[in-house]
């Protein structure tokens, strides 16, 4: 497994092994590695954390809403959506 880093807006870094998006409605799939559920809830529930986001050379703007936290044995999909 190849891990990346999730940045938020203020920095705070997560380790990441996947990212997509999706247009139609636009959304954002990441799969955070070795973080806490409500850690992951507290951050990326936040939008001055989502409002800017970083995975490796993948910049995402806007994705503020969160839709869904999947646990996915030890990672969880942080769905992300633009509002």
């Amino acid at each position: 497994m190849i891990l990346d880093t999730v940045k938020t807006a203020t920095g705070k870094l997560f380790d990441s092994d996947y990212i997509a998006t999706i247009p139609n409605p636009p959304q954002a799939y990441i799969r955070v590695c070795g973080t806490s559920l409500p850690l992951l809830a507290e951050v990326f529930g936040n939008r001055e954390e989502t409002i800017q986001l970083w995975h490796g050379e993948t910049y995402l703007a806007m994705y503020t809403k969160l839709v869904a936290l999947v646990p996915e044995g030890d990672a969880v999909k942080v769905v992300l959506a633009k509002e």
